[in-house]
């Protein structure tokens, strides 16, 4: 959460943008380099070693870009980041 919020100032014009919560999951036995990005300034990188789980807030008009360690930077996938968004789970009502 705080690699993209670190890089977004009081004064910038993306600031009220709305932001979505992402999970993403390194299923592979290898280290992965993340990069989320969008239209405007917004980006960061991460690395995501084997079985790792992240969250982080993007943009809803970001994408994020997998690349793998082992294939000596070679992108593996590019995907929106709403297919990595998490939504809450709405609580089930309890008559009483």
């Amino acid at each position: 959460m705080r690699y993209m919020l670190s890089l977004l100032t009081p004064e910038s014009p993306i600031q009220d943008l709305p932001l979505i919560l992402c999970y993403y999951i390194n299923h592979t036995a290898n280290t992965q380099i993340i990069r989320v990005m969008n239209a405007a300034i917004c980006d960061f990188e991460r690395i995501v070693y084997a079985k790792e789980r992240i969250i982080f807030e993007a943009l809803s008009d970001s994408y994020m870009e997998i690349y793998s360690t082992l294939l000596g930077g070679a992108q593996l996938a590019r995907a929106d980041c709403k297919s990595f968004q998490v939504y809450e789970k709405e609580e089930a009502a309890v008559d009483r």
